[in-house]
C-alpha cells in the first residue's frame, strides 16, 4: 500500500532546502557587492554632471561641500582646474578634474 505513494520524504525536502540555502548564501555577497557598485556609478555620473555644468555654465567654483542626490560632493582646485571628488557607496575615494565627458544621445528622426 505504501509502496504506490510518490511523495517526497522529509530527508529529500530538508536536503534541498539545505541546498537552496547554501546558493541563496553563496550569492548573497556578489549581489551586496553589485548594488554598491551601481550605486557608485550613479554618484560618478551625478559627479561627472555637476563637473560639466559647472565648466560650461562658466561660474566659479567656491571650494567646499555640495549635497546632490546620491551623495556629499567637495569641490576642489588641482592644477588650476576644478575639481569634484566624493567617497563611494563602495568605501573608495573618487576625483575628477576639468573634463566633461560628452554623452551619446541617439539621433532623432
Amino acid at each position: 500500500m505504501w509502496r504506490d505513494c510518490n511523495g517526497f520524504y522529509l530527508l529529500e525536502t530538508m536536503l534541498a532546502l539545505s541546498v537552496l540555502s547554501i546558493v541563496i548564501g553563496a550569492a548573497a555577497p556578489v549581489l551586496y557587492r553589485i548594488y554598491h557598485e551601481r550605486f557608485t556609478l550613479q554618484q560618478q555620473r551625478e559627479a561627472l554632471e555637476l563637473l560639466a555644468n559647472k565648466l560650461s555654465d562658466g561660474s566659479e567654483v567656491e571650494e567646499g561641500a555640495v549635497a546632490g542626490e546620491t551623495g556629499e560632493f567637495k569641490w576642489d582646485f588641482r592644477e588650476g582646474a576644478p575639481c569634484i571628488a566624493f567617497t563611494g557607496k563602495n568605501k573608495r575615494m573618487y576625483s575628477e578634474c576639468g573634463v566633461i565627458k560628452r554623452v551619446n544621445q541617439m539621433a532623432l528622426p
